[in-house]
């Protein structure tokens, strides 16, 4: 049975989706079936991956009809497995002075504007969908809007754990955890998800050798502040330029730029993830 996790944080502009992706991304290399649902009307993991496909958008940016989307299969109680686009990747890595092919394959429900409009009237129905679903995957990875309504609480009630992503220099997404904890709260408690858990925050884009991030993460680190915060040891290293090329092969760092640093950290931020949710289901089954 797969694992549900979202990205969370109020704040735009922190790097949800590009997280989500490289996060997907490595978990799909290392061997896991992924599937990335598209929770955010701005549709920018969408984008990422079919703009410029000619049977996905036309001419002008825009949707073509007769393509279902998350909104179609929430509106019209679609089966989800007759609804998702797969893509497949591959590149060639030297190793012991050889070439071998590495590849991965992403699943992907496909994001909509017309998100904005939709009000579930059964609030479970993300979760009962992604439960068949997770029959088929290891993992499965909802990008969140930077909201708080009900289509957020939907998508935290289809979850199991959220990851908060956090930019050391905007104080403002920092701040914002306390607000993805009250909701998580509410989550479980009025809305029945009692295994819903903060899996970890951490920090992405980050320019340590600037004084002023550099104090922010050394005081973050400090024992009690980092075990209070959940945060991973793991920070994702700015890298404007692999980032560049990602968006514009529209390819996930460990394919097309994989020996940069910020994949090196995308990839010991999974290791990470993968122990801290087998402590947390050692917990709950101990």
């Amino acid at each position: 049975m797969a694992y549900v996790i979202g990205d969370y944080n109020r704040k735009g502009g922190v790097g949800k989706t590009s997280s989500i992706i490289n996060i997907a991304a490595q978990f799909a290399l290392d061997g896991k079936k992924v599937l990335l649902v598209d929770g955010d009307s701005q549709m920018n993991l969408t984008q990422f991956f079919f703009e410029g496909n000619e049977e996905v958008f036309d001419d002008n940016g825009e949707m073509r009809e007769g393509i279902e989307t998350l909104y179609e299969i929430l509106e019209q109680d679609l089966n989800i497995f007759n609804h998702i686009k797969s893509l497949e990747f591959s590149a060639r890595r030297k190793w012991r002075n050889k070439f071998r092919k590495i590849s991965l394959k992403l699943d992907i429900v496909l994001g909509s504007g017309d998100m904005d409009y939709y009000g579930p009237e059964n609030i479970d129905i993300l979760k009962e969908k992604l439960k068949l679903a997770g029959e088929e995957y290891d993992y499965i990875f909802i990008d969140f809007p930077p909201a708080h309504n009900v289509l957020t609480m939907m998508y935290l009630i289809a979850c199991d754990y959220i990851i908060v992503p956090l930019h050391l220099a905007k104080g403002s997404s920092i701040h914002g955890y306390k607000d993805v904890i009250g909701r998580c709260r509410e989550a479980r408690e009025e809305y029945g998800n009692r295994d819903l858990g903060v899996l970890g925050l951490f920090y992405i884009n980050t320019q340590l050798y600037k004084s002023d991030q550099s104090i922010l993460y050394e005081e973050s680190m400090e024992e009690e502040t980092k075990n209070a915060m959940r945060l991973f040891t793991t920070t994702i290293r700015h890298d404007y330029a692999s980032m560049q090329t990602s968006e514009n092969m529209q390819e996930p760092l460990c394919i097309c730029s994989g020996s940069s640093e910020i994949t090196k950290d995308y990839k010991t931020l999974v290791k990470e993830m993968e122990k801290r949710i087998k402590e947390e289901r050692g917990k709950a089954n101990g």
